[in-house]
């Protein structure tokens, strides 16, 4: 009962606000063929017109680039033409409309460019007592047409929007990130991985906008300056860390920045002359304390360590002053038409822009649970083939997922928005009936839900319930009967997705957890190799993809929290924290690295190490093994304290600005590989513990 409660108070938020023009469009479009076909004298025409067009709304990506939009729209709209001609097809003989319908429920559940419109409408076709044909399955593709047209009708003039926006929440969030440098590890970490899923979004966007072919790449140019941002924020944090005696002075130069960089994003640049005047500031105190001569190690190393944070401000300050330049011009992309391409397989990507796309596939475990679960609801329905036992199947395709905790939250939604919306529904066109208080009721509800959608999926059952009764069974009205039927069927088909969730292969997750462990241990070694050789280039490449090794560990943690009986084990939650900072210590020693022409040999040596050990540990993991023994990583650290002391004597007796340079990258570099070598030991005791 309580996760019930705290499903319901989760679900009827809104976190965001809802885009009121996209569901007045998408009301405008699914209630027009009602109208149209009332007055033609055409109302069951009319009607599957709508379902069209509500089937190819429920499967469009709002919010994404028009292309990406109109490759999906094209492909649901023939699917669901497709879908609608196979359940006439195959409606005479219901056993054989079981067996499809949970082979196409599979389907949809393994591949989310199907999706679940193209199974709805099969379940429409079979429950259907015409013969097959090609008109209903050709109204209801214009149906999708009608919709398709609507909602790419302004691609000429906004089709920059999608990519705008997604550049706009990457800076947002990026500026936001600045300004919790000096915050707790708990907010400090959620704000990082919001910088981060921005920055993907931003890559992904770019790339829908660009091909390799392309001559003028501006959208790339800006998402590689975001990442460099990016790195360049998660290095200062660690080096003010150790300024301890400069921090106030730090966070008034960070403030500017990020001040300009929200400016900047705009297409102001009035704030950039006063963000490099701060930075020019700070190197200018910088400056004056090396000019006062002193010679004790602790002012030695604090100049040193100044050293490394003007750096970090001053290719901060160049990226804030060439997103401002970007945004004033504008971000050019070239026109594309969509590719009708299937997405790539899992683990056949290749990286773009620092950050990886995700894949269009999910669990096979999720596709079987729920074909399964589907041709079951089709053989309990057989008895009910006239009227309302397709509801019964929606509510076990639309409310089984994953996980059961996710189930039990999608089936509470649906029954509770069952339930409202069908007597709502019930009572208006009991108080005022006919076909076209049908059709206002459509539009409402279709403007409310669709609207809704985007930011509360409880809103959305409430709406979206009684609208597709309404417009699959146009012709049985909506009374108080009607609507307790149906309810009931909801009610039950959630019980049964709560058994199929339950029942059917519940703790797939645990079995992941040992491949996806050494993964991430792996990934990680890496980006420390990455980093001994000195390829830093190749480190946003290394850090998104041991972030993307963390996210999947996190993930399968999730869902097995969420399994009937299942707990996910403390020490990997604190595993997936650790490497987050194991990934932020790389970054450090990463910019420490290309602020020196020639790295240490120490520090080489502790990364190799560091590098061995979280790839025997992954190996360990992996083949189930005992651990192997520790590294002695003290060894390493310690030729680089000594080299550190030994600079600070040489930069002391008055030696060459070589010498200054070198004691600047030993000086942050020691406490960022002592740091990388302590998270690195934790992270493998915690995986093996």
């Amino acid at each position: 009962m309580r996760g019930a409660a705290r499903a319901l108070r989760k679900g009827f938020s809104l976190p965001a606000r809802p885009p009121w023009g996209y569901g007045l469009l998408c009301g405008s479009v699914i209630s027009a063929p009602l109208f149209v076909g009332t007055l033609a004298g055409w109302p069951n025409a009319g009607a599957f017109i709508a379902l069209g067009a509500y089937l190819a709304a429920f499967g469009d990506n709002y919010g994404k680039p028009y292309a990406r939009r109109a490759r999906t729209l094209a492909v649901k709209i023939v699917l669901i033409s497709v879908g609608c001609w196979l359940g006439l097809l195959i409606g005479p003989s219901p056993w054989l409309a079981v067996v499809v319908v949970g082979l196409l429920a599979a389907v949809a559940g393994r591949f989310r460019l199907v999706g679940t419109p193209p199974v709805l409408a099969t379940v429409v076709g079979v429950y259907l007592a015409v013969p097959a044909g090609l008109r209903l399955p050709g109204e209801m593709a214009a149906g999708g047409l009608l919709y398709a047209a609507a909602a790419l009708a302004l691609w000429p003039v906004r089709r920059l929007d999608p990519l705008k926006d997604a550049f706009n929440a990457a800076t947002d969030t990026l500026a936001a990130l600045l300004d919790r440098i000096a915050k707790p590890e708990e907010q400090w970490g959620e704000r990082r991985d919001r910088a981060s899923k921005a920055l993907d979004a931003a890559g992904t966007a770019s790339a829908s906008f660009h091909s390799d072919e392309d001559s003028d790449r501006s959208a790339d140019a800006y998402v590689q300056l975001l990442i460099r941002i990016f790195h360049e924020t998660v290095a200062l944090r660690g080096l003010r860390a150790q300024a301890t005696e400069d921090q106030e002075q730090i966070d008034e130069v960070v403030a500017a920045l990020s001040r300009a960089l929200r400016e900047s994003a705009a297409g102001s640049a009035a704030s950039v002359p006063d963000v490099l005047a701060a930075t020019a500031a700070f190197a200018e105190r910088s400056a004056g304390l090396r000019a006062l001569g002193r010679t004790d190690p602790a002012s030695l190393r604090r100049i040193a360590l100044l050293g490394q944070v003007r750096r970090c401000f001053d290719r901060i300050a160049v990226a804030v002053r060439t997103v401002g330049l970007l945004a004033s011009d504008g971000v050019q992309a070239p026109a594309r038409l969509p590719r009708l391409t299937w997405p790539p397989s899992a683990g056949r990507e290749e990286p773009r822009h620092g950050w990886t796309p995700r894949t269009g596939r999910q669990e096979p475990e999720h596709a079987g649970r729920l074909g399964l679960a589907v041709a079951v609801a089709m053989a309990l329905m057989l008895g009910l083939h006239e009227h309302y036992g397709k509801w019964f199947v929606f509510t076990v395709l639309l409310g089984l997922r994953s996980t059961y905790g996710d189930t039990v939250y999608r089936v509470v939604l649906r029954v509770t928005g069952t339930v409202l919306g069908a007597v709502v529904a019930a009572v208006i066109l009991v108080a005022v009936p006919g076909a076209y208080m049908i059709a206002i009721t459509v539009l409402v509800f279709a403007t409310l839900g669709y609207a809704l959608r985007e930011v509360s999926f409880a809103y959305w059952s409430i709406f979206a319930t009684p609208l597709a009764m309404m417009l699959t069974d146009y012709s049985t009205r909506l009374d108080w009967q009607a609507a307790g039927v149906r309810i009931l069927l909801t009610m039950g088909g959630g019980v049964l997705a709560l058994v199929a969730a339950r029942v059917l292969w519940p703790h797939g997750q645990s079995s992941r957890l040992r491949g996806l462990t050494a993964d991430l241990l792996r990934e990680h070694a890496l980006l420390v190799r990455a980093l001994a050789e000195r390829d830093l280039d190749g480190v946003p490449d290394r850090t998104d993809a041991a972030g993307q090794a963390a996210e999947r560990l996190s993930g399968a943690l999730n869902k097995l929290a969420k399994e009937p009986g299942g707990r996910a084990p403390q020490e990997l939650r604190e595993a997936v924290t650790l490497a987050r900072k194991l990934r932020d210590d790389a970054i450090l020693v990463a910019a420490v690295l290309r602020g020196s022409a020639e790295g240490s040999d120490a520090t080489a040596a502790v990364l190799d190490a560091v590098g061995d050990r979280l790839a025997a540990v992954a190996e360990a993991v992996c083949d189930d093994k005992p651990p192997p023994q520790l590294d002695a990583f003290e060894a390493g650290l310690a030729e680089l304290a000594g080299e550190v002391s030994s600079l600070m004597e040489e930069a002391a007796a008055g030696e060459s600005s070589a010498v200054r340079r070198e004691l600047r990258h030993a000086v942050a570099a020691h406490p960022a590989l002592k740091s990388l070598c302590t998270d690195s030991l934790d992270l493998a005791r915690l995986v093996t513990a």
